[in-house]
């Protein structure tokens, strides 16, 4: 058994200098370079962090300064990061995906004074603002090119070498900066996504990142499933969500090595390639990849589908995996269904939206458990989750060692913690609103806690429907039964004040697409398509599925098939990808008004 620790300390700042310092040789990351990736031990990574750090003092970067940063999840954005931690500063998270006027807002209201930019794109945004930054700093060289005489426009690799020659003349600053970090301070100010309105800014100090890591510390100890040095994981998650942001944070306590996915697309190949043992996930992944197995099990012979079966029948019976019965349907068909995600995955911390009870059961059949947790960006991430000993697939866990959950009269949950937030930055009136005087996190959601301890979410309490019958109606259960249907891409359910329950669907179009050659139905594009009547009569059947299991008054009775998808750039969905329900619903006014015209005819 290994004897490596977990490195807990009282700030990010000790903790990372701590395993930088005793584990110097350890590969801490995997970027990708070329055609493949190129390795980083934890010892080169502090020098990194030394340089630009130093850089940024040389830029002019105080302690309490805000600094912004617009990129996707890449090793970089990582360095920037802690640099910036690193010098007592604080660092301001800004989706990628944001329009430029969103990012402005956040950028303005949080008063930076720096940026960091990942290329041309996001600096195109940030030259536009009114008030422009003392210095934008660019991941890719290449981007300066395009702000040709904007002298505060600079590439990373001349802050790190300025670095270089300030750390010259100053060779205890570093250190001296780092360690005088305190657990009260603030690292960093997240802004959320915005569903209900105007994204606030959340401050997380030090201290709320600690506790998060204390408790799954605590966690993991009693299980001996996941060690400390010995676990690959496959980064990709937006670290300007907070999930995120905890997993690129944790590296210090874990020691694990993390491969950098180059994007969306390059998640299952960096799989293949990297073999993770553990990962960090939305549940978008799994049932992307529960329909690609689904699909092509469709196209199998009826002895290949009756293994299949059986298999999945063996895995999910809890059978000794020493059985001759649970070996065979291992080498035969479960293994293979892991080798798909590399063979080595034991487990997936799930998060950012509900994981589907069915894709947790299935991929747990096969050897994999997704250990889907809750929490908010205002609790820096997990207050709840299931755990390798503990896991009941349709909740969201058991609360954390350190957290005190209970539900109010109204069926809201209320959180207690040292991981709860000290406030919306310049924005007290919200802030009271969410925090009691007794310490009590007012979350917004709706819930109740089994008999066992798990904690099971059912809604949104401002995103309760009550039809003008006066049923009250969690759309988020009914959202929840579409996402098992592979054909649903999404799917948004509406009816407050209305007689009955409506949907606006959109559909996977690659596979509405192969539908239509299989049944010879001849379109010129897409939104043409879907107005077939084959393509509505097969949704109706697939709102039917839906629908059995709903009580009468929870149904769906009519929808609309919208000719694409909800995007960040339309506005309709945040950045962690959750529907903007009023945004929608008031874009698609007319087509929604449309069905219960139809009705009343």
């Amino acid at each position: 058994m290994s004897q490596e620790k977990f490195i807990l300390m009282e700030t990010v700042n000790h903790m990372f200098r701590e395993r930088c310092k005793t584990h110097p040789n350890l590969t801490a990351f995997h970027i990708p370079y070329g055609e493949g990736w190129k390795s980083m031990t934890f010892g080169e990574y502090y020098e990194k962090v030394k340089f630009l750090a130093h850089g940024l003092m040389d830029l002019g970067l105080e302690k309490g300064n805000k600094v912004s940063l617009i990129s996707s999840t890449r090793f970089e954005w990582q360095l920037a990061d802690m640099s910036i931690v690193a010098n007592l500063g604080v660092t301001v998270p800004i989706y990628a995906t944001l329009p430029g006027p969103d990012s402005e807002l956040i950028y303005d209201h949080s008063e930076s004074q720096f940026v960091f930019v990942e290329n041309e794109l996001q600096l195109k945004k940030v030259l536009e603002f009114k008030n422009q930054p003392k210095s934008i700093i660019c991941f890719e060289s290449s981007a300066v090119a395009a702000a040709a005489g904007k002298p505060h426009v600079i590439s990373l690799d001349a802050v790190l070498e300025k670095g270089r020659d300030h750390f010259q003349r100053n060779r205890t600053l570093f250190e001296e900066t780092l360690l005088s970090a305190k657990k009260e301070e603030v690292f960093t100010i997240c802004y959320t996504s915005g569903t209900t309105g105007v994204p606030k800014g959340v401050i997380l100090t030090h201290d709320n990142l600690v506790s998060v890591l204390e408790d799954v510390v605590e966690v993991l100890e009693r299980s001996h499933q996941i060690r400390p040095c010995e676990e690959t994981t496959v980064t990709f998650l937006p670290y300007s969500h907070i999930l995120g942001r905890v997993e690129s944070m944790s590296s210090y306590t874990f020691g694990w090595q993390a491969y950098f996915a180059k994007d969306m697309d390059s998640i299952i190949p960096a799989m293949l390639h990297a073999r993770p043992t553990l990962m960090f996930a939305v549940p978008r992944l799994f049932e992307k990849a529960y329909a690609k197995i689904q699909n092509g099990l469709a196209d199998a012979s009826s002895l290949k589908k009756k293994l299949f079966s059986w298999a999945m029948g063996v895995g999910a019976s809890g059978r000794s995996k020493l059985s001759l019965s649970y070996l065979a349907a291992d080498k035969l068909v479960l293994s293979k269904i892991r080798a798909r995600l590399g063979g080595q995955l034991k487990y997936a911390i799930c998060g950012g939206a509900p994981l589907p009870q069915d894709i947790g059961e299935f991929f747990s059949a096969c050897g994999i458990n997704l250990l889907e947790g809750y929490g908010l960006t205002e609790t820096c991430a997990p207050v709840a989750v299931n755990t390798p000993d503990f896991t009941r697939f349709g909740t969201v866990g058991k609360p954390l060692p350190e957290c005190s959950i209970k539900i109010a009269e109204d069926g809201e949950i209320l959180v207690q913690s040292r991981k709860v937030f000290k406030g919306y930055y310049k924005m007290d009136d919200a802030t009271r609103e969410v925090l009691s005087e007794d310490g009590w996190f007012h979350t917004g959601d709706i819930g109740h806690i089994d008999a066992q301890g798990f904690l099971k979410i059912t809604d949104r309490k401002k995103e309760i429907i009550v039809t003008s019958g006066g049923k009250n109606i969690a759309p988020q259960k009914i959202e929840n039964l579409a996402k098992k249907q592979p054909l649903i891409n999404q799917f948004v359910v509406h009816g407050d004040k209305r007689n009955f329950l409506s949907a606006l669907i959109t559909l996977d179009e690659e596979r509405i697409e192969a539908f239509a050659k299989q049944e010879h139905i001849l379109f010129s594009e897409y939104a043409e398509l879907i107005k077939h009547p084959k393509i509505h009569k097969l949704v109706e059947g697939i709102v039917d599925e839906i629908n059995e299991p709903l009580a009468s008054f929870e149904r769906i009775k009519r929808f609309v098939l919208l000719p694409r998808e909800f995007t960040v750039d339309s506005g309709e969905i945040t950045p962690s990808l959750k529907v903007k329900r009023r945004v929608v619903e008031k874009r698609y006014a007319q087509e929604l008004d449309s069905l219960y015209e139809v009705a009343s005819t």
